[in-house]
């Protein structure tokens, strides 16, 4: 049977810019903070590293997620610590449930008959926020304590077994609903002002500034394309348009246009992808005890190809996701052409590839040995160098460029 499932920084130093000012004032004033707050700090560290963990598994911003379960908790009279963040991501979430049955077809193929089985749709419902996806498990607020995405994906998994038989087969497709101001009235409940709060601080990145950073990123050049028409040279342009930009665990940027905020290896890829073809590359689902995380629904969103047959636009990554050991991080990135004989990546990378202005990690390219400063889409360098990094499995999205 198939199965098919579907997110310049420098350190805080100051306020630089007059919204982001306003925006903390609100806050202080709000909070009844005197002469020695300077900050509205919503939530610890931990907590605040949590909710980027399960949004970096669900690809929805982070800051949007944390706010919102602060606010609410605020409007209830609880604390922050009381919310459970994979509850307020699935709220941003749309689970379809297509229903298919299996009908038999006879073709012939080097002159011979063959029945074979096909599958057609049948019937399709749609479940939208964390109650009606719940209600479709059969599961409770309580059962979320210490789950993970992965484990609401077993459990979707289980209610298909559940429902199928030799005749019926369930797609499940998780999506994310990227309406985000819908989803904060309409199913999360917040005050139209809480809400108009969220999106203004997600808009002004103030969190993001809060833990550490300073999004001001210089403004890109994108080269003028057709969205679903492009060369793999322009997706190339695309992609070292980022050179410089932050990384952060859980970035994510799912629209056309500059990013919203920093991004983090997966998220990069997809927002390289969306500013070529509308979509990204994530999708798709995960085999049964793979872990679900962005790279992983890449890798399994695209083929197998060898490093003798790369091209620009295919995906490189350090770590089969089915062999990835338990706590481990994967990474993808771009390739972007050859030079010389040496094949060259852009990818968005940690804290190993931080700078002094850009401690958390940032967009570089890199060779798969030595350091490198050098543009093969430019012909120009950038500083400072990046280190290698070694991937080792190379794979290609289902896109069609207009060369191909």
């Amino acid at each position: 049977m198939r199965k098919t499932f579907f997110f310049k920084i420098i350190l805080l130093f100051g306020i630089m810019f007059s919204g982001i000012l306003l925006l903390l004032l609100l806050f202080v004033a709000c909070m009844g903070g005197g002469a020695e707050s300077n900050l509205y700090i919503p939530a610890s560290d931990e907590t605040v590293a949590a909710y980027q963990e399960i949004c970096s598994e669900t690809g929805i911003p982070w800051d949007i997620v944390l706010m919102a379960d602060v606010l609410l908790a605020e409007q209830l009279g609880q604390r922050i610590e009381d919310r459970e963040p994979l509850i307020t991501s699935l709220q941003f979430c749309i689970l379809t449930v297509t229903e298919q049955e299996a009908y038999e077809e006879e073709i012939i193929e080097n002159g011979q008959k063959y029945q074979v089985t096909r599958w057609k749709d049948v019937d399709q419902k749609i479940y939208e926020g964390a109650d009606e996806i719940c209600e479709y498990l059969n599961i409770t607020e309580s059962w979320f304590s210490g789950k993970s995405i992965q484990d609401i994906l077993n459990a979707l998994e289980e209610k298909r077994e559940e429902d199928q038989d030799e005749d019926t087969d369930y797609i499940q497709v998780l999506t994310v609903n990227e309406d985000y101001e819908d989803v904060l009235r309409n199913r999360i409940g917040l005050t139209d002002k809480n809400r108009d709060t969220v999106l203004s601080m997600h808009n002004s990145q103030y969190l993001a500034q809060v833990y550490g950073y300073v999004y001001g990123f210089d403004e890109i050049e994108l080269p003028e394309l057709v969205v679903g028409d492009v060369t793999r040279h322009e997706l190339a342009q695309v992609a070292v348009s980022l050179l410089g930009h932050p990384y952060l665990m859980g970035g994510k940027s799912p629209a056309q246009g500059a990013p919203k905020g920093p991004l983090d290896c997966s998220g990069f890829v997809d927002w390289v992808y969306i500013q070529c073809f509308g979509t990204g590359v994530s999708g798709g689902g995960v085999p049964e005890g793979v872990v679900v995380s962005g790279t992983a629904l890449q890798w399994y969103a695209t083929t197998p190809v060898s490093i003798s047959n790369l091209q620009i636009g295919d995906l490189a990554f350090l770590q089969d996701p089915a062999k990835l050991g338990k706590g481990k991080i994967n990474h993808v990135g771009i390739y972007i052409g050859e030079y010389n004989g040496v094949k060259y990546f852009v990818h968005c990378a940690g804290r190993a590839y931080g700078t002094e202005d850009l401690p958390n990690g940032r967009v570089g390219i890199s060779r798969l040995s030595g350091s490198n400063d050098y543009n093969p889409v430019t012909g120009g360098h950038f500083s400072p160098a990046m280190k290698a990094c070694n991937f080792r499995y190379f794979r290609r999205p289902n896109f069609s460029f207009r060369e191909d």
